[in-house]
């Protein structure tokens, strides 16, 4: 019984990791870059959804869609200020990594700044009602976080399988320069790759603040498991990533 509420347990909080690994492995896979923005997009996603819930009082649906908004519009900032400006120089890969992480401390400086280092919740409580299943305790939580990470997961994999622009991001990882040949704009691929990783990781965010306490430098703890998955997973598979995220979670 208790490896049973142990593997359960497990498999349900691996929801919010294998979103964040999916995320990671999807910009690596197309722009080819170690994102470690990813981080500051995280912390971006939560404070915003912590903001609108615990000090403006706003419902939440509405710091859910607050906070999709926030973080799509940091990495449209990262992607057009950003990554378009090293490509253009041609930029070495040690210096867009070095970037990576340049942001990432840099908005989790300004984070706590403004909120201290004192760890916080999207919503008031992070206890969520139990219901037992025979001798199996299962949250209100769990099932609706796996649920909402498997939906997205798999809305992205027909995305990628069954779109025009997913079929792009499949070119454009392949073979980058003959993709831009055939008439394909990279610009806008890789623009899209970045929007759709950090909705990926907003929800993960949502997710993990729901049932977890988060400081300014969480977010960075979280991408460095992103980044491990999607190393061990191998280097664009999304699939694997996603199943390591699970293995190393439990």
């Amino acid at each position: 019984v208790v490896i049973c509420q142990i593997l359960w347990t497990s498999l349900a909080t691996t929801s919010y990791l294998v979103l964040f690994a999916v995320a990671f492995a999807l910009v690596l896979k197309v722009n080819g870059i170690f994102n470690f923005t990813q981080a500051a997009a995280m912390a971006v996603a939560f404070y915003t959804a912590y903001s609108c819930i615990q000090i403006f009082k706003l419902p939440g649906w509405v710091a859910f869609g607050a906070a999709l908004g926030m973080t799509l519009a940091v990495c449209w900032i990262i992607e057009t200020y950003g990554f378009v400006s090293l490509r253009r120089r041609r930029a070495s890969s040690l210096f867009v990594f070095i970037f990576t992480f340049i942001v990432s401390q840099f908005v989790s400086y300004v984070i706590t700044l403004i909120f201290g280092t004192w760890s916080y919740t999207i919503f008031p409580s992070i206890f969520w009602q139990v219901h037992m299943l025979g001798e199996l305790a299962i949250s209100a939580w769990d099932i609706p976080a796996m649920a909402s990470a498997f939906a997205a997961v798999m809305a992205l994999f027909a995305f990628l399988r069954f779109t025009r622009y997913g079929q792009f991001m499949l070119a454009v990882s392949d073979k980058p320069d003959l993709a831009q040949f055939y008439g394909i704009d990279t610009r806008k691929v890789f623009l899209l790759t970045m929007l759709i990783a950090g909705a990926l990781v907003m929800l993960g965010m949502f997710l993990f603040g729901m049932r977890s306490l988060v400081q300014p430098r969480t977010s960075l703890d979280l991408m460095l498991f992103a980044a491990v998955a999607t190393i061990i997973g191998g280097i664009g598979n999304l699939a694997g990533a996603a199943i390591a995220a699970i293995c190393l979670g439990i």
